[in-house]
């Protein structure tokens, strides 16, 4: 059994305003200088505007939504129990569809945009949901690093397929600090990594998207296969960036 999905509740709008307003959404060019005119254009106007505003310091912007499916096979499971020593950046349960999500967004002080997935279980001995944190980092050789945590990150590919948005992993790498501030950068070699981590961010319409995520190996066949839909969250309308 999981947790039925947001989108079906029914909210009490006769509540007391809160003191603290939510400040206004600031524009962003830091997606936006990733891709070139030609690319950015083939986005719906909803996915540039998701893009194209950052969150103040103190705010949040709030998606919430349902899973659709999670595929995760054999050597899927084996990977993400072991990666459990790292946060558990990859989604627990599998046949969780309906299960709860929701995504918040905000910003870090050191300028990374800081991403929280959290999933409802389907395991009724767990009633805490997985949470997965990441880190977007506009820095590094493709202009955005994701960090996991615990030093272990890696370097990504933007770009449009279709429609969609889509960010595929360049290099997976752990980062070993050092004395001062220094750090030791070291890649997975590509022969031994997944020859396919892909992100997806696809349009769906009335405001409402679907994140995707694929991982497959040349060895232990496809590892991942998630999609997820989210609403737009309405307190904190976009405005599209223009360079």
């Amino acid at each position: 059994m999981v947790a039925y999905r947001f989108e079906d509740a029914q909210w009490d709008d006769n509540t007391r305003p809160l003191e603290h307003q939510p400040q206004t959404h600031l524009g962003d060019l830091r997606f936006r200088q990733l891709f070139t005119d030609e690319n950015w254009s083939k986005l719906p106007i909803a996915v540039r505007q998701r893009f194209g505003r950052r969150v103040a310091i103190g705010d949040a912007v709030i998606y919430r939504g349902h899973v659709e499916f999670n595929r995760v096979n054999h050597w899927g499971r084996i990977i993400n129990t072991a990666l459990r020593v790292v946060g558990a950046p990859l989604p627990l349960d599998t046949q969780n569809e309906g299960a709860a999500a929701v995504v918040t967004v905000t910003e870090a002080p050191d300028g990374a945009q800081v991403w929280m997935r959290q999933y409802a279980r389907q395991n009724t001995h767990r009633a805490f949901p997985q949470i997965i944190q990441s880190a977007k980092h506009f820095t590094g050789a493709t202009g955005i690093e994701e960090h996991i945590g615990r030093g272990i990150g890696m370097s990504l590919i933007p770009c449009v397929e279709g429609e969609e948005l889509v960010f595929r992993a360049q290099d997976i790498f752990w980062d070993i600090g050092l004395r001062g501030r220094r750090k030791l950068r070291l890649t997975l070699p590509h022969w031994l990594g997944p020859n396919v981590l892909r992100a997806g961010h696809e349009e769906i319409g009335g405001g409402h998207f679907a994140f995707t995520l694929q991982i497959e190996h040349k060895w232990f066949g496809k590892l991942i296969d998630q999609r997820v839909r989210f609403m737009d969250d309405t307190a904190a309308p976009a405005q599209e960036v223009k360079k």
